[in-house]
């Protein structure tokens, strides 16, 4: 095993099958403030046969805002941020999601998560913005779901029933970079 760190491990869930689960759960837009851990998703995102349009947002809170006024207006929006922002757009999620009853679906890219963290619980990392995170949906009562590989991509249909069921939102967590395929 390399000490060298590379920019995109391998494994992780594919950006392909991704995009797959998005368009079978019926997303109509991804409102993001870019994630690094995601980069090969908003390139299939950028395609122009993507078939769900990407909304580029200055702030997660404006990404959060941008989603609920397309969800009032009949869309069906994903946010797609990286952990950082997820924890940034805390209280305008609090007011939309958890107060106001809307249905969003994040996916949020854990970007600083160790290699040799892959295959234990995000709970074991050093890194607090990774570790934080899971006790975090926890203390709020939010949901979610961890994505490592293709083998997990099929919890974003779960993510989404349980949304719109809920009222509330629903957290994927991306717990690996998406590959390039």
């Amino acid at each position: 095993m390399s000490t060298t760190p590379t920019p995109n491990p391998p494994g992780g869930p594919s950006a392909s099958g991704l995009m797959a689960a998005l368009r079978a759960a019926g997303a109509t837009h991804v409102v993001t403030v870019p994630d690094f851990v995601q980069f090969a998703l908003h390139d299939k995102l950028s395609a122009a046969d993507a078939g769900i349009a990407q909304v580029f947002a200055c702030s997660e809170d404006q990404a959060l805002t941008t989603a609920t006024g397309l969800y009032v207006g009949g869309a069906t929006p994903v946010v797609l941020v990286q952990n950082q922002g997820f924890y940034k757009g805390l209280n305008t999620l609090r007011a939309t999601c958890i107060d106001a009853g809307v249905p969003i679906v994040f996916l949020v890219g854990q970007f600083g998560r160790e290699e040799q963290n892959f295959g234990h619980s995000t709970r074991e990392s050093t890194r607090s913005v990774v570790r934080l995170l899971e006790p975090l949906l926890d203390a709020i009562g939010l949901r979610y779901w961890n994505v490592g590989d293709d083998a997990d991509v099929p919890r974003l249909a779960e993510a989404f029933a349980h949304a719109r069921s809920a009222g509330t939102a629903a957290v994927v967590l991306i717990d690996r970079h998406v590959t390039w395929n």
